[in-house]
């Protein structure tokens, strides 16, 4: 009769087995389109891992790479990226049995005596047990292979997140580092700035002694030179901020091994037209890691179904036992045993459980859909920046054109007492300003495309390869 119950629950085990398969409900599509300057054409665009090179800056490779491997940040999503590993490794131990080994000893000592004046006796005795036991219980709903499937995903996206992390920090690096040279650029023309005022104040100084102009013109050449002077110090501190940046970024408690020769900003092609292949935005790591923790969500909840089901559970035991330690494997009782497990009540807790789980994988769906929008977004947001800044740069390059023939036709008129200096004073701070944006524009046309080959995934060639079909310059 207990013969026929072990074989009972183990036909039960094969047979429930047979029947129950617990598959996650496939991804539901998103509804987002791309805009017109999207393509669903599929191209080779480059390797997203050296996107600066469109840059061609030996200097800025040093400063990524750098980062790259300092950035704390970036160690602790190492760290995050181990931590998932061992999640897997510990999931994966429940699909094997599990084996314990006990091995005891005991001493016991039994004092008698004999009568009140008779001798009293001492007798010890030993006693020596060894056990092993073992449990395996089957994954017949496939609750355990679930949640593996669910801890790779997520070790998956962990790994995704340190690339993600990694293609913020280097374009940071990028933006700061043209934020720097843009900062000594500034810093240089009011160093020009301030030796011409300086030079023409010595000379309104000299003709106002020899009566050839008013007090008021050197005043206001005074003020001009002051104005000049004020502005340094702040262009001064904007750049010792921006190495301090690059400096944490890096993972550098000394701003000072911080070196950056270069100095004027990297040449760059104007774009046109450029057409984007949208699988480009799949390829988007923050993208990967939203979709796979989308898909880790539904395993979650195929891991909860299947615990809706009752679970089987081998057990085996042979233990060892005698007074004497030479005879104690001759000794031994073998136990092999076999349970089924059903939850009869537990006021509905695994079905919330289930309710929350599918909750929380629409709320992944939603963070997936609005990360792809997100991402669409940013493509196109630069895509509209880089071609009206393009236009904004040469007509600011026009207006300085201009602003150079009315400073010389200022100063013609002036010197022929045609003009008063404040016409002179006008146009020559007209133009230090105007060069003083150009500057500015001109990096932030820059940034544009680095923030562009971020959003692509840090595709890089499109901004640099010319293609026959579909001209990108």
């Amino acid at each position: 009769m207990k013969r026929s119950i072990f074989f009972i629950i183990i036909i039960s085990m094969a047979f429930v087995s047979g029947c129950i398969n617990l598959e996650p409900e496939p991804v539901k599509p998103l509804n987002i389109r791309p805009g017109i300057h999207f393509t669903r054409e599929d191209k080779d665009t480059g390797n997203f891992e050296t996107w600066w090179h469109f840059l061609s800056d030996s200097e800025l490779d040093s400063l990524i790479q750098k980062a790259l491997s300092g950035n704390f940040d970036l160690a602790s999503l190492k760290a995050r990226i181990a931590r998932a590993q061992a999640v897997l490794e510990k999931q994966n131990s429940f699909l094997y049995p599990g084996v314990k080994a006990i091995l005891s000893g005991q001493k016991q000592a039994t004092r008698t005596e004999q009568g009140y004046q008779g001798d009293t006796k001492v007798r010890f005795t030993h006693s020596w047990e060894a056990s092993l036991s073992g449990s395996y219980t089957p994954d017949i709903a496939g609750r355990i292979s679930s949640g593996i499937k669910a801890d790779m995903l997520n070790l998956d996206a962990a790994s995704m997140d340190f690339d993600a992390a990694a293609m913020e920090i280097s374009a940071r690096v990028a933006e700061t580092w043209v934020d720097i040279i843009t900062a000594r650029i500034v810093k240089q023309t009011v160093k020009t700035r301030i030796a011409t005022a300086r030079t023409l104040l010595e000379l309104q100084e000299l003709r106002f002694v020899n009566g050839k102009v008013k007090a008021l013109d050197v005043s206001m050449q005074k003020q001009a030179l002051a104005e000049a002077q004020a502005a340094l110090p702040l262009i001064e501190k904007q750049e010792s901020l921006l190495v301090n940046t690059l400096a944490f970024l890096s993972g550098i408690s000394n701003p000072e091994e911080i070196r950056i020769k270069r100095e004027c900003l990297p040449e760059f092609r104007q774009i046109k037209k450029i057409r984007i292949p949208v699988s480009l935005l799949a390829a988007r790591p923050d993208i990967k890691a939203a979709k796979m923790r989308l898909v880790s969500s539904t395993w979650d909840i195929s891991a909860a179904e299947a615990g809706l089901f009752p679970s089987f559970t081998l057990t085996a035991r042979l233990v060892f036992s005698s007074g004497r330690l030479d005879l104690l494997f001759r000794n031994w009782v073998a136990s092999l045993a076999a349970a089924i497990e059903e939850t009869v009540f537990d006021g509905g807790y695994k079905k919330a459980e289930i309710r929350q789980l599918k909750a929380a994988s629409d709320e992944k769906l939603n963070d997936y859909a609005r990360t792809m929008a997100a991402a669409i977004r940013e493509v196109e947001d630069n895509l509209v920046s880089i071609k009206n800044q393009d236009r904004y740069i040469s007509l600011l390059e026009n207006q300085l054109k201009a602003a150079e023939l009315t400073l010389r036709d200022a100063s013609i008129q002036y010197r022929n007492g045609q003009a008063s200096y404040l016409s002179f004073l006008s146009a020559r701070t007209a133009i230090d300003r105007l060069e003083q944006k150009l500057a500015q524009e001109r990096a932030n046309a820059v940034k544009y495309r680095i923030r562009l080959c971020r959003a692509l995934g840090w595709k890089y060639k499109p901004l640099v390869q010319k293609n026959k079909k579909e001209t990108d310059q």
